[in-house]
Parts: C-alpha cells; structure tokens; sequence
C-alpha cells in the first residue's frame, strides 16, 4: 500500500511543483532536435520523449482509477496514449495534471482516506494513496529525463 497523503494543500503544492519542473523539461526539450528528443541516451531505456508521454498518460491513468473507486478500471477504460510529438505531449500532461486539480479542488479533503483500487492487480489503496504514487511517479522518471537531458544537451 502506498502511503496515503491526507493534506490536500500538501498535495497540490507538490503538484505545482511537479508542473514546474516539466515546463523546464519541455523547454529543454524544444532545443533538442526531434532526433535528440527520441534518443535513448543508453541503448534499451526510453528516451525524453517517450518518458514524457507515458507521464501524460499515466497521470490520465491513475486518476481514472481514482474517479471509479471503489471498483477497478476496466482495462477497455484506459486512456489512450497522447501522439508521441512535444506539443501533443505537453497538452495532453497539463490537460491530466489540471484534472487532477479540479478533481482535488471539486472534492472534500475526506476523499483522499476514500478506498481505491489501483493497478494491473487491483491492490486496495486510498485515493490519497494513488496520488501519493502519481507524485513519487513522476519523480522517478524527472531523475532519468533530467540525466539524459544533460547527456543530449552537451552532445548538442
């Protein structure tokens, strides 16, 4: 179970912190060629762009599991991968991220002790729980983008 974050401040100022350090990335990102932009740096890892789009989707992905708690996410409910190019990308992150705001803004603070299952393997979780992952989430994957953005940039 992921630790479930009780605080919705504390949450959305971790998810304005997120929407920040991805306008960085993005604009990193517009001064790398489309070639850069889908360079692996390391043979077998995603490159910045593909780390960005599964980021977009994700986010559309763990809150849909949110809104139809408590029951699971029919696999034919997934959202669609954005089209893998910078702009569809970054509208389709902050159309996400801004969802999960309205939806944290539009509910009581209560929702986030509220029971959610989240995953492939359906595991009990509260809703605080998946945000507390689409945080941790995204983190792990800013360490990897923001290495390889450093590797692409001094190739540049």
């Amino acid at each position: 179970m992921y630790p479930a974050l009780r605080s919705r401040d504390d949450i959305l100022k971790m998810l304005d912190e997120l929407s920040e350090q991805r306008q960085k990335v993005f604009a990193a990102c517009e001064n790398l060629t489309l070639a850069k932009q889908n360079d692996p740096v390391y043979a077998g890892t995603w490159s910045v762009l593909r780390n960005m789009l599964h980021l977009a989707w994700a986010e559309a992905y763990m809150l849909a599991w949110i809104k139809r708690r408590p029951s699971a996410l029919p696999e034919s409910e997934f959202p669609p991968e954005p089209p893998a190019e910078l702009g569809a990308i970054k509208t389709a992150l902050d159309e996400a991220h801004a969802a999960v705001i309205a939806f944290l803004k539009g509910n009581p603070e209560s929702v986030l002790q509220e029971r959610c299952l989240y995953g492939r393997a359906k595991t009990e979780q509260t809703v605080g729980g998946v945000l507390f992952h689409l945080i941790e989430h995204e983190i792990h994957h800013r360490g990897f983008v923001l290495h390889k953005l450093g590797k692409l940039q001094k190739g540049s």
